[in-house]
């Protein structure tokens, strides 16, 4: 069995998008490296390297539609995690319906500081 476990995302922010990520989704920082390296790891154990790109600006981030993602098991956890991303003092659109080619499912997109997009949903509608 192949397991996904881990996963690196650069930012120009590491400070930043590491506090939204604690703030928001409740990861926890195992270890960092001033302001240029950190691991966090949420409650199944998935970790979560974030590190400085010098060659990433706010201008110049990730292509097209890259965005990681927070599958939610219901509507009202989505709703719960818009409220957390607001009361945290981030901004983000309503949670809507979405059809994107496939089935169609219930969240949003919010981007969170650094250069990350992040999409949070669910496909129980």
């Amino acid at each position: 069995m192949h397991i996904l476990n881990h996963a690196n995302l650069t930012t120009y922010d590491v400070p930043s998008l590491r506090t939204f990520l604690e703030r928001v989704f409740n990861l926890h920082t195992l270890e960092t490296r001033g302001d240029k390296f950190a691991i966090l790891q949420d409650q199944a154990g998935f970790l979560l390297a974030l590190m400085f790109d010098k060659h990433m600006t706010s201008e110049h981030g990730y292509p097209g539609f890259f965005h990681v993602g927070f599958l939610q098991d219901s509507r009202s956890m989505v709703d719960e995690c818009h409220a957390a991303v607001e009361s945290a003092g981030y901004e983000a659109p309503s949670p809507a319906l979405l059809q994107r080619g496939g089935p169609p499912t219930y969240g949003f997109y919010c981007n969170a500081p650094g250069g990350v997009t992040v999409e949070i949903s669910t496909m129980n509608i």
